[in-house]
């Protein structure tokens, strides 16, 4: 079980979506805004490729240390992507993030830059983000990484979160396990949720913090409260388990439900094998055979294979031998091995069989 829950990739940052007001780097951090919609692409041009105008400040074992918060981090002109687009509105402090959320990188930065070189850690979030995808600016990780942690330093539990990954992954900072699990500790204590979940998988982990499945299941809790899908199929693992907390097969069908229904495809395998076979909650195996279409459809090989056997056996839906064959051959590309489905589709009609690999074949785009 503890396999599957650390399988789960930790998490990536999303950036407030209005500033804090300005501050000269509390000694506590202040509360994290609410989440801004993703962001894709890049407005980078082949004029603006040039060196970045950027030098984080290394430690003598080198790690990044503090940047400096004004001299030498402001880049150059020609290190500014031409999104042609000029700066406006200038002097409001969620101006940045508005630009930002619509697209205006080059003016996001400009006025997200002016704000950090003056101590507000959202703005020098912002920045460390635009660096970090090379929005508006050429891609820089270690420009990302020193905007990040003065971010952080500024109280800004999303700067924190953003930090513990670089360090887990080793990008734009020398990869330290133990420094991740410490930026993580930081924006959990202000219940930011997907660092709470990281976190809570690296006590599970038990390398760079003790083993606890206790602290693991307390941290998931607070996550999955706040609607973190990983951390509430985590959450429903432990409960099934018993491992942490009291075993409760009622409580982790119900975590499982909700993490199903927020479209986790392994929650969704695991919520129709709950329901199939009556654990936690009623049997119901029409409401188990439509959780693993859902899953299989999603691309989830074990989904595909117990949608196979629904369709094989009749048990929950009707029927259909070509249907059957069809997910059992996707599911066994996927590594989802099944004797009895192979015996299944060996007994199959040729005409059928024949149907059922060509369906397999023109799979996903034909389902």
């Amino acid at each position: 079980m503890r396999a599957a829950i650390l399988g789960v990739v930790l998490v990536a940052v999303a950036l407030p979506a209005q500033a804090e007001k300005t501050v000269s780097v509390p000694t506590k951090a202040t509360q994290s805004n609410k989440a801004a919609p993703a962001t894709t692409g890049s407005t980078t041009s082949p004029d603006a490729e040039k060196s970045i105008g950027v030098a984080p400040v290394l430690d003598s074992a080198g790690t990044l240390g503090v940047p400096p918060p004004a001299a030498g981090l402001m880049p150059s002109a020609d290190d500014l992507i031409r999104s042609g687009r000029a700066l406006t509105d200038e002097g409001e402090g969620d101006i940045a993030f508005g630009a930002f959320q619509r697209g205006l990188y080059l003016t996001a930065f400009q006025i997200a830059m002016s704000r950090a070189q003056r101590g507000d850690g959202a703005s020098a979030t912002l920045v460390g983000r635009l660096y970090g995808e090379g929005l508006g600016v050429k891609q820089s990780d270690q420009a990302a990484a020193a905007w990040y942690q003065q971010g952080a330093l500024g109280g800004d539990p999303n700067a924190q979160l953003a930090l513990g990954l670089l360090y887990l992954d080793g990008r734009g900072v020398k990869k330290d396990r133990t420094k991740a699990a410490d930026a993580f500790e930081q924006a959990a204590e202000w219940n930011e949720p997907q660092a709470l979940y990281n976190l809570g998988l690296l006590y599970l982990e038990g390398t760079v913090r003790p083993r606890d499945a206790e602290k693991a299941a307390s941290l998931f809790s607070k996550s999955a409260g706040q609607g973190n899908v990983d951390a509430q199929f985590a959450l429903a693992q432990l409960y099934a388990e018993g491992e942490g907390v009291v075993l409760d097969d009622g409580i982790a069908t119900m975590w499982m439900a909700k993490a199903a229904k927020a479209g986790h495809p392994d929650a969704a395998v695991e919520y129709g094998i709950r329901l199939f076979n009556g654990i936690g909650a009623g049997k119901d195996i029409i409401a188990a055979a439509g959780w693993f279409q859902r899953a299989a459809e999603s691309g989830n090989a074990v989904g595909q294979n117990r949608y196979a056997r629904i369709l094989a056996s009749g048990m929950g839906a009707d029927p259909d031998p070509v249907a059957a064959a069809k997910w059992h051959l996707i599911a066994e590309k996927r590594g989802a091995k099944d004797e009895w489905l192979d015996d299944f589709v060996e007994r199959l009609p040729e005409g059928q069989r024949k149907a059922a690999e060509i369906a397999a074949e023109r799979w996903p785009a034909g389902h």
